[in-house]
């Protein structure tokens, strides 16, 4: 019977309008969980202070966030102590967005924003062929299609090695998942985002994304295309609870 509950460590929040409707990030991460024998704490990350011990829990989950690796803040070391705790101890770690970019970022690998532009909505990615060996990726592949939201990415050649591997990767980005040692697993994409969540963060940043999609000459991008485009994500799913059995029960 495992007792350790899972700890969702939360990097921000969505914008309000967001929240009101669809609920917080901790809410989506819960509704997966929800299908395991496993409780939640939440800890805000934000808030300063020492993080918690990772080898208190079954397993850690480092969320989303508003908030760029690229534009450091004070409580982001935290964040990078958390992650290089979990990898001395071997405790189960999962960084998803943000979480993926700020464990890159502690392990010594180098953030920056994409200069392909922003990736939102519903898009697929390829695992390597140490994605496909994965346990992270039971079931799956090798192509997937995933919800994202982001512009930051990792540089995959500034993962150090061999302590860390490339699982998938795409046309926006060659590091769109990685594995760091045994236990820590990161993906660039949201497996706890569901179509109706990743539709508001379109059309919440529809400016910005049409904008941003002219700049660069992408019709496929505008905002229009990618709503129509949207859909909830099976695949990602089955990522997020393939890390809780294989990881996170096991511990």
């Amino acid at each position: 019977m495992v007792t350790r509950p899972v700890c969702i460590y939360l990097c921000g929040a969505p914008p309000a309008p967001i929240a009101a409707e669809h609920g917080r990030f901790a809410d989506w991460f819960r509704r997966l969980l929800a299908d395991h024998p496993l409780d939640a704490v939440e800890v805000d990350g934000t808030a300063g202070g020492r993080p918690p011990d990772p080898a208190d829990f079954a397993a850690v989950v480092i969320s989303g966030s508003p908030a760029s690796v690229t534009e450091p803040e004070p409580w982001m070391d935290a964040a990078a102590e958390l992650v290089r705790e979990a990898m001395r101890v071997g405790a189960p770690l999962l960084g998803v967005c943000f979480g993926h970019q700020i464990a890159a970022a502690a392990l010594g690998g180098a953030v920056r924003v994409n200069p392909r532009g922003w990736e939102v909505g519903t898009r697929a990615v390829e695992l390597t062929a140490d994605g496909r060996a994965d346990p992270l990726f039971d079931g799956i592949g090798p192509h997937l299609r995933v919800n994202f939201s982001h512009r930051d990415v990792v540089d995959p050649e500034s993962l150090p090695a061999p302590g860390c591997r490339v699982l998938a990767g795409n046309d926006r980005s060659e590091a769109q998942a990685f594995a760091a040692g045994d236990a820590v697993r990161c993906v660039q994409f949201h497996p706890e985002f569901d179509g109706a969540a990743t539709r508001a963060y379109i059309r919440t940043r529809h400016d910005l994304l049409a904008a941003d999609a002219a700049a660069r000459g992408a019709s496929g991008d505008h905002p229009d295309a990618l709503l129509a485009a949207t859909a909830d994500t099976p695949d990602g799913e089955r990522v997020f609870h393939n890390f809780i059995r294989h990881w996170a029960l096991k511990a």
